[in-house]
């Protein structure tokens, strides 16, 4: 398998990690991904627990020492759920939606996650994509029910990385360039158990990110969907 596939095991690439053939975004990258469609529809879980973004906050400064990687905004930090597609004025592919198709889609995501409960997760561990840097989420399998869940709904696109290769991650980095990569598995090595407290996951939201600005861009929050509180 390439680098550049799908993995459906969190494993894989960490264990070939220094042969591992880099899919770096680079800043010419984002100024084109600028001028292209610029509402990006995403389903996720946001990470606004305190106590976990003050530990990723020295862990996201760390990781900026390095050349190959620019870290995300801690405030930024999330679980991806499901990527749908894009918002146009004509809609012809199955990743392409119109206004009133995200409208349609807000009403079945409130209706399919209506009666999931709230859930807890860890961060175990650094792992890495050709892509990124992310820390591992152990949640007994419940993002990927979402996954399957929310790819059920009558005519959402569904990806290679969704279904069995679906895999949950909290993005702490993107990389840039090869240069520096090689100082940075040193770090990941050297600290690759991470003591992070639990939290719970206790909404989603369905979100319109504006790809026209920036690497991390900010979003909108079309619909926020609570989950029920668990019993025990």
């Amino acid at each position: 398998m390439s680098d550049t596939a799908v993995a459906s095991d969190e494993a894989e690439f960490w264990e070939r990690r220094h042969e591992l053939v880099l899919s770096p975004t680079t800043a010419e990258d984002v100024e084109r991904r600028s001028t292209e469609s610029a509402r990006h529809l995403v389903l996720l879980a946001h990470i606004t627990d305190e106590a976990i973004i003050r530990c990723f906050e020295s862990i996201v400064a760390d990781l900026d020492e390095f050349d190959c990687i620019v870290p995300i905004p801690v405030r930024d930090l999330h679980i991806t759920v499901k990527v749908f597609g894009n918002v146009v004025e004509e809609p012809d592919g199955n990743a392409e939606f119109s206004q009133q198709d995200e409208k349609e889609l807000a009403t079945s995501l409130r209706s399919a996650l209506g009666a999931v409960p709230s859930f807890p997760v860890r961060f175990p561990r650094f792992n890495l994509f050709p892509s990124v840097v992310y820390a591992e989420v152990t949640d007994d399998g419940r993002f990927s029910q979402l996954n399957q869940r929310v790819c059920a709904i009558p005519d959402v696109p569904v990806w290679d990385r969704d279904g069995d290769g679906f895999i949950p991650h909290l993005t702490l980095g993107e990389f840039t360039q090869r240069d520096g990569y090689e100082q940075l598995l040193q770090y990941l090595e050297d600290n690759h158990s991470l003591d992070i407290p639990p939290t719970t996951i206790s909404e989603l939201e369905f979100v319109a990110l504006d790809l026209s600005n920036g690497r991390f861009p900010p979003y909108e929050t079309i619909e926020t969907y609570s989950l029920a509180r668990r019993s025990d």
